[in-house]
This record gives C-alpha cells, sequence and structure tokens, in this order.
C-alpha cells in the first residue's frame, strides 16, 4: 500500500456513541419513578427572585347603622418568602478506551445513561424531602423566623400565634385522632376559622403497616370490639416516601398547597468533548429551589 493513510480512513464513532448515549438518558430520566411530585408542587420560574406574598386582614365585619360611614380596615402584607435558585449539575466522562468499549458492547452505554438520569432525578427527590427533613428545625425558617413544623408560628396582622407542631408520638388511632382534630380547629387571625381538611399523609418505613392499617381497614384495628373505623371515612391519600430520613415522622397535608419546588431551569442533558484528554462529557443540569409555605395547612410529627 502506497502513500500515507488519511485520517478520513478511520470512522469516527464519537458522534453516534453521544447521540445514542443522548437517547438513552433521556428515556432513562422519563422511565425513573418521580416520589417529589407528592410533596411539592412544581412551578416554573424565570431567574428574577420569586417572592410569595400573603395578605392577612381584621376579622368579620361590623354592623353598619344606615347613613354611617363604612369603618376602614388595614389589609396588612403577610410573610414573605424568597426563593435562592442553585444550580446542580453532574458530568459524567467517557474516555475515548471506553467508546471503544461500547461499540461491542450497548449494555454499558445503557449503564451510562442511567447513572446520568438518576442523578438529575435524585436532585429533586432530595430537594424536595428536605422541606420535611428539616422541617423541625430552627436553621431552617420561614418568614416567621420559625421552622415549618412550631408551635410559635405568628400572623404578621396581629402578631398572634398559631400551631401545626403535632405531638412526637407514634402513629396510631389516638395520634390520628388528635392530629385531625387539631387540623380541624386551626384557626387564622382574628380566630378566623381556617376551614382545613387534611388530604394526605407522607410517611416513611417505619409506618408502612400502620398507616393502611389506620385509613384502610374497615373495622377499628385498635378496638376489641371492631368499631367501625370513622378514620377510614375521611379517605386521606397515602403516600410512602423513601427519601424521608426519620422512620417514625409523619406529616398531614390539606387541601391548601404548603410547598412548593420552583424551576428556573427544567432538566437538561448535554454532551460536550474534552479536548485535553478526549473525553466525551456527558453532562444533566437543573436550576430549582424549594420555599414552604401557608405553613397553617400542614401538620408534622417526629412520632415517639
Amino acid at each position: 500500500m502506497s502513500g500515507d493513510m488519511v485520517t478520513s480512513d478511520f470512522p469516527d464513532f464519537s458522534h453516534d456513541i453521544s447521540k445514542n448515549l443522548k437517547i438513552f438518558t433521556k428515556q432513562a430520566f422519563m422511565e425513573w419513578p418521580d416520589e417529589w411530585t407528592e410533596i411539592s408542587k412544581p412551578e416554573k420560574v424565570d431567574l428574577q427572585i420569586n417572592k410569595r406574598i400573603r395578605y392577612e386582614g381584621g376579622g368579620q365585619a361590623g354592623q353598619i347603622d344606615q347613613g354611617q360611614s363604612a369603618r376602614q380596615k388595614k389589609i396588612y402584607q403577610g410573610h414573605k418568602q424568597t426563593s435562592l435558585q442553585k444550580d446542580y449539575g453532574v458530568e459524567l466522562p467517557v474516555t475515548y478506551q471506553q467508546r471503544r468499549y461500547v461499540v461491542k458492547n450497548a449494555n454499558f452505554m445503557q449503564q451510562l445513561a442511567h447513572f446520568n438520569a438518576r442523578s438529575m432525578k435524585l436532585v429533586k427527590e432530595n430537594d424536595a424531602a428536605n422541606t420535611l427533613n428539616n422541617g423541625f428545625s430552627g436553621s431552617y425558617v420561614g418568614g416567621d423566623a420559625v421552622a415549618l413544623y412550631s408551635a410559635s408560628h405568628t400572623f404578621k396582622s396581629d402578631t398572634t400565634t398559631y400551631d401545626n407542631l403535632l405531638s412526637a408520638v407514634d402513629l396510631g388511632r389516638d395520634a390520628m385522632e388528635d392530629a385531625l382534630i387539631k387540623a380541624a380547629e386551626t384557626k387564622k387571625e382574628s380566630n378566623i376559622p381556617q376551614k382545613i381538611v387534611v388530604k394526605k399523609i407522607h410517611y416513611s418505613t417505619q409506618n408502612i403497616f400502620t398507616v393502611p392499617e389506620l385509613l384502610v381497614t374497615v373495622k377499628d384495628p385498635e378496638s376489641a370490639n371492631n368499631t367501625h373505623n370513622v378514620i377510614r371515612d375521611f379517605n386521606i391519600q397515602r403516600n410512602l416516601n423513601h427519601f424521608i430520613s426519620g422512620s417514625d415522622d409523619y406529616f398531614l397535608d390539606s387541601q391548601i398547597n404548603t410547598r412548593t419546588l420552583q424551576i428556573s431551569l427544567p432538566t437538561t442533558f448535554d454532551q460536550y468533548m474534552e479536548k485535553s484528554t478526549k473525553s466525551l462529557i456527558e453532562r444533566g443540569w437543573t436550576g430549582q429551589a424549594t420555599i414552604f409555605h401557608d405553613q397553617a395547612g400542614t401538620f408534622g410529627s417526629q412520632g415517639g
């Protein structure tokens, strides 16, 4: 064979591998189950500071005699919550030798894609669950300077306090009964009924048998005479979340949304070639923040 060989004589398979890896990664990301959406409501935001504003006012209207001018009441701005958007990313280098191996073993490519997709899924799972995991800590406070679950919440308009912290006892019939009554008796400022209806319970591994007994069993699971299980009639949804760190913790949510995962950048996957090492970098990244708000609509216990 005469003459020098030219680079066109060697196939460049990096482009095809990159394309296939992207397809595999997106598919793996779609297939990986989401748990975080049961905890936090997704909300798209732009990069400017996003604030939630709650307005609080007085009690019921007073009687006005005919001809008398209306008595004006002041509208107060409630506690503001500001979210700090953060960027999260993972870079998975695929070396030249690995790309050669991929040509012979497609399973290796699929494995790389699953690693990348799983990392980006875990960002949202942990961010959402951390609103509950940090819900009893004074290091993570809301607009009224206390934790998500506290006996010392205040309304900004009249500084009265309210309590969404449940007793630290094991989940059971009595604990659930006390929690439902406490939720029903929740007041707004000026002693106005909040009209809370418990809709969902979030729990971790320790209560995977207790919750179905409380919410599904027709007969009372803790009564010797098998009276009717009235807790079942509330039709409370169950959510076993594997990212709640306290195995005894449980949380009750009402019809009021209290937690939001604000997304400024949806999960994105791309690739680039690192010239110095000739590695193909598979990258995933996202921008998001979690906030909690309307604390009167949720209740939490650290169990017994």
